[in-house]
């Protein structure tokens, strides 16, 4: 069975949260106790119970450390540790990118290589827990593709080991580049960067989710109360329709352009995809008097028009804009991670109205193995595709 997960991030995410639904969702708790043992931390204990939150009850997933005494490791650090681990291959190479993620943002923001980044919260023994738990309780429920909601902003400050910082952290804002936020709501910090991390690590995606029979639903609980809202993480899962088409509403935004400088046009894409637009095109035309010029045309949900608009302005010579509304009708997609001899490569697979599947190796990662002079395009793409239908 084809198996979707959907994260409703409706009070954010954390670590804690995010072990908390699959647990609930998969009901593994003693496959997952017997996984932990194996990891080489010690002076814990994990606590998993029923609770409620505003009325909604769900499960609570705790760490609870037998000292509080302040633990800083490095990137390597914790690499090696989850490499002595006997946790199940895909999660503890799940669990290593989870930290390779948190280790380059935090690299990025503090202006340093991430072999240095020292992890002072989440290099604790409960954030490893948190991290490792939730990775091979994901890879237990085998879910070939992941989704999540739009992401609660939060307002306030936060405090860690460099003192009060604004939410979403910097790490945060790094880690989930590309998703889609509403930014001031909830109180306080809503998404953690390792909360953040694990939704990378999980290579969910921020699109629409496809149509499907939904077979279970896992709540997980925070250890906070939040004004006027449940403090809960829910995952659904659920089997995609067979061969079902997504339907959706887009807007179409064009300009004529024909008096700049085309060099510009691939900052211009860059913003424009940062500023939450689905496509963008540039399309040779002829202008008013005889002058050659683009066709800016640019594919955006409704909610992100003002975003879009402001990138095309700010980097174009276009002075207006149009724009309508048009309704898409898309095949049913799933991302499926292959492991190759050359390393990870997602897979998009496409479910045909007849229900057979198209694969098409993601570009990013064979670009990725390409450049690092693994091997070449075609050699990549050829074993994915050979491992895929094996």
């Amino acid at each position: 069975m084809t198996r979707v997960l959907y994260f409703d991030c409706f009070s954010g995410i954390a670590g804690d949260m995010t072990c908390a639904a699959l647990l609930s969702l998969a009901g593994a708790e003693r496959e997952l106790r017997r996984a932990l043992r194996g990891l080489p931390v010690r002076g814990y204990r994990l606590s998993v119970e029923g609770a409620v939150s505003a009325g909604l009850a769900g499960t609570r997933f705790s760490v609870k450390l037998s000292s509080r005494k302040a633990s800083a490791r490095n990137f390597p650090e914790i690499v090696s540790l989850l490499k002595r681990s006997s946790l199940p291959t895909g999660a503890r190479s799940r669990a290593v990118a989870c930290f390779d993620l948190l280790a380059t943002a935090e690299a990025k923001i503090h202006g340093t290589q991430k072999e240095t980044v020292h992890f002072h919260e989440v290099g604790a023994v409960d954030a490893i827990v948190d991290i490792a738990a939730a990775c091979f309780l994901f890879d237990l429920i085998g879910s070939t593709s992941a989704y999540c909601s739009v992401l609660p902003g939060g307002t306030g400050e936060a405090r860690g080991s460099h003192g009060k910082l604004p939410v979403p952290g910097p790490a945060t804002l790094a880690l989930l580049t590309g998703a889609t936020w509403r930014f001031g709501v909830g109180d306080g910090e809503m998404v953690t960067p390792t909360g953040a991390a694990l939704l990378r690590a999980f290579e969910v995606s921020f699109e629409r989710p496809p149509e499907m029979t939904v077979h279970g639903v896992g709540v997980g609980l925070g250890h906070r109360e939040i004004p006027g809202r449940p403090n809960i993480l829910r995952v659904v899962e659920g089997e995609p329709s067979s061969g079902a088409k997504g339907r959706d509403r887009v807007l179409e935004v064009e300009a004529n352009i024909d008096d700049m400088n085309p060099q510009r046009f691939e900052l211009l894409m860059e913003r424009s995809f940062a500023a939450g637009a689905l496509d963008v095109a540039i399309l040779p035309a002829t202008m008013k008097k005889n002058r050659p010029g683009w066709v800016l045309r640019i594919l955006c949900p409704e909610e992100r028009l003002e975003l879009v608009s402001a990138a095309v302005f700010s980097l174009s010579t276009a002075i207006g804009l149009r724009y309508h509304a048009c309704d898409r009708l898309k095949l049913a997609r799933n991302v499926r991670v292959i492991e190759t001899r050359f390393g990870r490569v997602r897979v998009k697979e496409a479910t045909l109205p007849d229900g057979s599947l198209r694969p098409v190796p993601e570009y990013d990662d064979v670009k990725r193995i390409v450049r690092a002079g693994k091997a070449t395009f075609d050699e990549v793409a050829l074993e994915t595709l050979a491992k895929w239908r094996r």
